[in-house]
């Protein structure tokens, strides 16, 4: 259909942590595993699999910072399978080396951030 918008492939929002209190409860008692660009928290909790992205304010202005939020919403988008679908909160903070490398080490980076919490999940 002629100027119709194409469907879009981001994350459902039944998989979006949306509110300040499920945040804060990983920046407080998650667990961590970090890399160059990105700290990933994580917590078991019942439930569906969530994901959360935030990019601190000293990485530049809101430009700069929503364009690290949406590579690493796609590299954690095109790697979720990775993680258990069940019971696990994620937290991805970006760094500055988020917006720098190229986005196939992003994608491999967080592939192995994905592998190494789904061991410790057991």
């Amino acid at each position: 259909m002629p100027g119709a918008a194409p469907a879009r492939a981001g994350l459902p929002r039944a998989e979006r942590l949306r509110s300040r209190a499920e945040f804060d409860r990983l920046f407080r008692r998650g667990a961590r595993v970090e890399g160059p660009a990105f700290v990933l928290l994580w917590r078991r909790e019942p439930g569906p699999r969530a994901v959360g992205f935030a990019v601190g304010r000293r990485l530049g202005g809101s430009v700069v910072r929503n364009r690290a939020r949406r590579r690493l919403r796609e590299a954690y988008r095109r790697q979720r399978d990775l993680v258990a679908p069940e019971g696990i909160r994620l937290c991805f903070i970006g760094r500055q080396a988020s917006l720098t490398c190229p986005f196939d080490q992003l994608i491999e980076a967080v592939g192995r951030a994905l592998e190494q919490t789904n061991r410790r999940l057991g």
